[in-house]
């Protein structure tokens, strides 16, 4: 077996880059042009990468002879650095750098088996649908994506080093949204709509259930020759035709993972429908079983979350169910919480439900106010099972000096005191999606990246580059902590 981050050959033939590097393969990672490629290059990457872009790999012995004529005091060479401290080197590392740390020399990929798993280093990443390279030819027109337009790259941008991004690329062909991030693993629908789960550090890929695998909601159109041309709703009175490509788009509201499939049996857990429906499936399963609907009311469900062995989801208004999937039923009964919302309604932005290291689940509620900076206040509430109710929590102690990444990812929260690059007491937000025409015209202004400190209570922009261009009625974007 190779350790976690050597480079590998996988069933498909796909060999995953053991840095990021300009390449023209089909899988792995290559720096943006905008950014620079690591200096370390392996035997196995030569072989992927487009050598006619990449620039040529270091010599360690040209490198490290200069050294020894410095003097007595210089090293002979950074291979010859002692185990224990190349493994304190790898631990400070991001995932990308760990990856290519393994290919420099022999002593280097000896200190990365020793060192055994992933670097603990795992801030979140930024993954965005790339832009589409330009024609040849008309390199100076700005080229975006179109709100459905598939794209066969995504950029990852770490928030520690916004400036640089890596560019990965699907092996399976295309993409046309970012449905979630969950456990190591990125939830993206293809080309046909349907869902795919993809690791971009190790190239693995699952299949969840088709689209069509929502037999209550979806069926298939066909057209004369008999192929299939597009999607119908199967449960609204309408012929609208929707293309293989563009359901996925605006299908999928969230889908988040009970764990990891790479350590176990895997439930996927989905919103969809604008919101309307819940549907879970196990990884493996050729079908969407459907647990819940919302049916002719102006709530909608707002997030869901996997916490302490439950699915848990809010709703717009306030409501807050469970369900437990471990069983064999196809319809696993529902555990009513808060039966009842609160008054927040109409003020409301979005709501967000978070897991925390010390057990309990948090509600993050995003509210209009006039009165603050960009319109918005963040509130934080606890979860008292015993009352069945929401208790505010001060925003100074809510999160305990952690940082929480929300948006269509399953969240992250982070200790400052392992990641102090974060900042304590405050939440990253991917732009949220929007459902209500209220929140479109009087709040259309969020898109990006934006951080929010519950301490001063001020909204801000997380990436001051800009952080890319993302739509506010389908984001683009989704926060991704890396595993192996």
């Amino acid at each position: 077996m190779p350790p976690p981050w050597q480079p590998s050959t996988y069933a498909a033939g796909t060999i995953v880059a053991a840095s990021p590097c300009r390449s023209s393969s089909p899988a792995g990672f290559h720096a943006s042009p905008d950014s620079d490629p690591l200096s370390f290059v392996s035997d196995e990457e030569k072989t992927i990468g487009d050598t006619s872009t990449a620039a040529p790999p270091i010599s360690l012995d040209d490198e490290f002879s200069k050294a020894t004529a410095m003097g007595p005091y210089a090293s002979a060479g950074w291979s010859d650095l002692p185990i224990d401290i190349l493994i304190r080197i790898l631990h400070l590392l991001e995932l990308p750098e760990a990856l290519a740390f393994h290919a420099v020399c022999p002593s280097w990929r000896s200190a990365s088996v020793a060192a055994g798993g992933a670097p603990p280093r795992r801030t979140p990443w930024l993954v965005s649908l790339a832009k589409e390279p330009l024609p040849a030819g008309d390199q100076q027109r700005p080229v975006r994506r179109g709100l459905w337009d598939p794209t066969a790259t995504s950029e990852l941008r770490n928030l520690v080093d916004a400036e640089k991004t890596f560019q990965v690329s699907f092996p399976w062909g295309q993409a046309v949204a970012c449905c979630g991030a969950s456990h190591g693993w990125l939830i993206m629908a293809n080309e046909l709509s349907d869902l795919v789960l993809y690791n971009p550090f190790t190239t693995a890929s699952l299949s969840l259930p088709p689209v069509t695998g929502f037999a209550s909601c979806i069926e298939v159109v066909y057209g004369d020759e008999g192929n299939v041309v597009g999607y119908r709703y199967s449960c609204f009175e309408s012929d609208s035709v929707y293309d293989l490509r563009s359901l996925g788009g605006f299908f999928y509201d969230k889908v988040v993972l009970s764990g990891s499939p790479s350590a176990g049996p895997a439930i996927a857990f989905s919103m969809h429908m604008d919101g309307k429906r819940l549907s879970f499936a196990r990884v493996g399963d050729s079908s969407w079983r459907q647990v819940s609907v919302i049916r002719r009311s102006l709530d909608s469900y707002a997030d869901c979350v996997y916490h302490r062995g439950r699915f848990y989801v809010v709703t717009m208004e306030g409501k807050l169910n469970s369900w437990g999937l471990s069983g064999p039923e196809d319809r696993p009964p529902k555990k009513t919480i808060m039966a009842e919302g609160d008054d927040y309604f109409f003020e409301l932005i979005t709501r967000y439900l978070v897991s925390t290291p010390w057990g309990h689940l948090l509600q993050i509620r995003v509210v209009l106010d006039k009165y603050q900076e960009h319109y918005v206040r963040v509130d934080v509430e606890r979860l008292d099972l015993k009352s069945s109710q929401m208790v505010g929590v001060s925003p100074a102690k809510a999160l305990r000096g952690h940082a929480v990444f929300l948006g269509q990812n399953s969240q992250g929260i982070l200790s400052v005191d392992k990641f102090p690059e974060v900042r304590p007491d405050c939440i990253y937000f991917t732009t949220p999606r929007l459902r209500r025409d209220a929140f479109e015209h009087r709040h259309n202004q969020w898109s990006g990246v934006k951080v929010y400190d519950l301490r001063s209570r001020k909204l801000e922009d997380a990436f001051l580059s800009g952080g890319g261009h993302y739509g506010t009625i389908c984001p683009s974007e989704v926060w991704f902590t890396p595993s192996l």
